[in-house]
């Protein structure tokens, strides 16, 4: 969460932390707002599994790598991220990693974008959303996460994907497939509270 002019910028992690604790996110939109200081201390325990994070994407990407599809990584570009990822979408690179998307007041950076053979406005392919998840059960935060992930690629390619995905650790990286259709009225119920708190619809909150 991001306080810019009048404006309240969200991201994905903004859906999930909502989802667990509206108190935390009036507590995030007053640290936003200058009002509040977030706390600074280290969790040893959390960077151990962040690190463990990259280690298991960077697996994922040089498998993908290993079978012949090109992999372009968005981050290493510079400049403007999220014009960049809508250029190697229309390039209709195999796959784009640590995608940045972004529309309006909502962003989001997805580990993978990979190519589908599916008709979109880029031409005879679109992308699906690729993310990769330690955990070996998918929660409701991810679900979400995916969802505002694969919104925001919909209004890039003109088409929404039809599948999301989640790569758990594992020698064979097959990925849990969930069907978008399934979960687009679930997110944009939690998206609009999400927004109606931020814009001060819904204050009265306490700690869960």
């Amino acid at each position: 969460m991001k306080a810019t002019g009048d404006s309240v910028l969200l991201a994905a992690t903004d859906l999930a932390n909502h989802l667990a604790c509206e108190h935390l996110t009036q507590l995030e939109r007053s640290a936003a707002a200058g009002v509040l200081s977030r706390p600074t201390w280290t969790d040893p325990a959390a960077e151990v599994l962040q690190q463990k994070g990259f280690e298991h994407e960077r697996s994922y990407l040089e498998f993908l790598s290993s079978t012949g599809l090109e992999i372009a990584n968005a981050a290493e570009s510079g400049g403007n991220a999220s014009g960049r990822v809508l250029e190697l979408m229309r390039a209709g690179v195999d796959g784009i990693a640590q995608a940045v998307l972004e529309d309006g007041r909502w962003s989001g950076r997805a580990d993978l974008l990979l190519k589908v053979g599916r008709a979109s406005d880029l031409g005879g392919w679109s992308y699906e959303v690729v993310d990769t998840k330690l955990a070996r059960e998918t929660r409701a935060g991810t679900i979400l996460q995916l969802c505002l992930y694969t919104d925001l690629v919909s209004r890039l390619q003109g088409c929404c994907p039809e599948l999301m995905h989640v790569v758990a650790p594992g020698g064979d990286y097959q990925p849990q497939s969930f069907r978008t259709a399934h979960y687009l009225a679930y997110y944009r119920q939690v998206r609009r509270k999400l927004a109606e708190a931020v814009d001060g619809q819904r204050v009265t909150t306490y700690p869960e």
